[in-house]
């Protein structure tokens, strides 16, 4: 019995993580404060800093992250995703138990590692304290859109603190995450079989899923992401292009951006930011 999934967050690296945070605060959004992240090190013997550190966006369904180099000494372990371009590399889905994940999609699906449980130190309060997670990461050779993490949060209520969801945007959840590639075909039937859904909508070109406990994934060609997001540049593909986000107010969110000199454009059912203006890829802004 495949896991049931929902979209959990997209993470996007840049080099400057003060530069990004600025760019997302200009959209509206309240940042969480800034956390070191720790992992394997080669030749390490356990758990260490690494040379990034991250900012997340809480919302009441999902987040944003943004990854960039805190400490340049230490080691990169996204620094060929850094190198290839900056912008959206971590498409996450959320899962209630990663042994259990990890059983049903290494029989469905290629390509992924077993589970293994990471750990940081979060802002918490007026101090931290520490997160936990158990992560099932995508081999880059088998999923070269982007870094696929299937996610076991257990400690949620460190992550999802009241404090950090008010946006001034009045941005509430992450809705979807668009994805492009040249053989829309071949991705899709891989995201069919990790997701355990047939797509909800198949033309030429294009793709949409479904997640089965809420969000979506989108598979585009450039043709048609250019035709939704005219004049918007695309990451070398396969690649992570953009993102729908939702807001309790679109006038309003707009008003915010156009005061902080940020360009908007219309589309069906909002409005859309430069990926220049969103840390490498267009964030699409919805009603829900």
């Amino acid at each position: 019995m495949m896991p049931s999934l929902s979209l959990d967050h997209f993470g996007a690296m840049v080099r400057n993580l003060d530069a990004g945070a600025e760019r997302w605060r200009k959209l509206g959004f309240q940042l969480a404060p800034r956390s070191p992240q720790m992992g394997a090190v080669p030749g390490g013997t356990g758990m260490e800093l690494w040379a990034t550190a991250n900012h997340c966006v809480i919302l009441r369904q999902g987040y944003l992250e943004l990854i960039g180099i805190q400490d340049p000494a230490r080691y990169n372990p996204w620094q060929s995703r850094m190198d290839r371009f900056e912008g959206m590399h971590i498409a996450a889905l959320r899962c209630d138990d990663a042994d259990h994940a990890y059983a049903s999609i290494s029989i469905a699906v290629d390509g992924f590692d077993p589970p293994v449980d990471r750990r940081r130190e979060a802002p918490y309060g007026d101090g931290t304290r520490t997160m936990k997670f158990r992560n099932i990461f995508s081999r880059d050779a088998v999923w070269p859109e982007g870094r696929f993490i299937l996610i076991e949060h257990q400690t949620p209520e460190i992550l999802w603190q009241e404090s950090l969801m008010d946006h001034p945007n009045g941005a509430v959840g992450l809705k979807t995450l668009i994805f492009c590639a040249s053989d829309v075909v071949a991705l899709s039937a891989r995201l069919s079989a990790l997701l355990g859904v047939e797509p909800q909508v198949r033309m030429p070109g294009q793709s949409v899923f479904g997640i089965p406990n809420g969000g979506a994934l989108i598979v585009m060609t450039t043709t048609r992401f250019r035709s939704r997001f005219p004049n918007a540049s695309v990451p070398p593909l396969p690649c992570i292009a953009g993102a729908v986000v939702n807001v309790t107010d679109l006038s309003a969110a707009r008003t915010l951006m156009a005061g902080n000199g940020v360009e908007t454009n219309d589309c069906d059912g909002g409005f859309w930011v430069r990926p220049e203006d969103a840390n490498g890829g267009v964030l699409q802004f919805a009603v829900g």
